[in-house]
């Protein structure tokens, strides 16, 4: 069985809680990272018992010709230029999502893989999730009729945890929240529509985080701490290694810094309309607030309504047979696996190989990651200079 030499940029957070699933695999090893941090590589190949090469410059790593792919899962800011250069180094690439922070920047990254000839994977995690993959299904067997309509809710409780406590905070970084948290749905969403995207309406605000705290002030050492309900708690996140050792991380050595300081201009509340060429309309909330995390998918057809609920794990489909005969129910349960993302990381993962073994274009590419960037994009852009609607040309 042939080993596809991979290697690592970007040894932060995400590296550290995907790398169970890339090293049980036989047919990837791993052997080098790059990072800019040593600590953060020095510390990934520690918790996995590991003597990964290591390069702060990523060129250093791309310049090794026994490297037949890499994975990206730097930040977002520099998801484009990492890609363009790997593939100019003539390497496969796994990148994380957003594939870039600009239009511009997603098409350049598309026109380099396609120069290159190598496969370009992005990291919508969500295909991959059994439950959503069954929604998919269902909807396309024509069950629910031909899809009308449908709003999607991303309740974000952990808002603050994961995106404002860290460099997520900045537009600058991230291109706002619908390019690096939206992403995923707007991806799923132009999936199941199965159209393109003509008209765009939107409203955004930042209601909660952000303010006048210094952008050097850590949660640890803020006086405000014993009262603040947004403080990060020191908490180890463990898990069990592919060779059956246990090992653990402190969490929130990445996201420690204060939510309200100056930096912090990315919005924390989003509605958009989306209007697609197929005549579908649908609705889409991101809000980084709320008190639960869960996602809630709804799709309403000519003949009934699907409704997934990620937080339970359900999927119920209601039929309408007839005005008065709207009682039908079908219902999916217990659908995801208990492994990353639903197991998402699992088998995205394996898509990884499947299109380093067989060199040919994944269908969860860098069209489906320039779409979905394009629709956050250009709905930022709506929010910002208060156009009722935008169209994408």
């Amino acid at each position: 069985m042939k080993k596809f030499k991979i290697g690592i940029i970007g040894a932060g957070m995400r590296a550290m809680f995907l790398m169970n699933e890339i090293l049980e695999r036989e047919e990837l090893q791993v052997v080098a990272l790059s990072d800019v941090s040593e600590y953060s590589m020095n510390q990934l190949c520690s918790k996995f018992d590991k003597q990964w090469h290591k390069y702060t410059n990523y060129q250093d790593l791309l310049a090794r010709e026994d490297i037949e792919g890499v994975i990206i899962l730097s930040p977002d800011y520099v998801h484009e230029e990492q890609a363009v250069a790997a593939f100019q180094a003539g390497k496969n690439v796994f990148l994380e999502k957003p594939i870039a922070i600009t239009i511009e920047g997603g098409k350049r990254v598309i026109e380099a893989r396609d120069k290159s000839g190598k496969i370009l994977l992005v990291g919508f995690v969500l295909r991959y999730n059994k439950a959503y993959r069954k929604m998919k299904e269902l909807i396309d067997s024509g069950i629910i009729g031909e899809v009308k309509t449908g709003w999607v809710i991303h309740s974000v409780g952990a808002g603050s945890d994961w995106y404002f406590h860290d460099w997520h905070g900045s537009m600058k970084n991230t291109g706002g929240l619908l390019l690096q948290k939206g992403s995923h749905d707007l991806d799923m969403i132009n999936w199941i529509v199965n159209s393109k995207v003509k008209r765009i309406a939107a409203l955004g605000s930042q209601d909660l985080f952000g303010g006048d705290k210094p952008n050097d002030l850590a949660c640890q050492k803020c006086e405000d701490r014993s009262n603040c309900s947004e403080a990060i708690l020191d908490r180890n996140i463990s898990w069990k290694r592919p060779d059956g050792k246990d090992t653990e991380v402190l969490y929130n050595q990445w996201r420690n810094q204060c939510v309200y300081r100056k930096e912090v201009d990315v919005l924390d509340n989003h509605l958009m309309l989306l209007h697609y060429d197929n005549g579908v309309k649908v609705s889409y909330m991101e809000c980084h607030y709320t008190p639960e995390d869960n996602r809630e998918y709804i799709f309403i057809g000519t003949k009934g309504k699907l409704k997934l609920d990620d937080a339970k794990d359900l999927i119920t489909i209601q039929l309408r047979n007839s005005m008065y005969d709207r009682e039908e129910k079908i219902t999916y349960e217990n659908l995801q696996m208990s492994e990353g993302h639903g197991g998402g990381d699992k088998h995205i993962i394996d898509d990884f190989i499947h299109g380093l073994k067989t060199e040919k274009q994944p269908k969860v590419g860098g069209e489906a990651g320039l779409k979905a960037i394009e629709i956050g994009i250009v709905a930022h852009e709506v929010i910002a200079f208060g156009e009722d609607n935008q169209l994408i040309n």
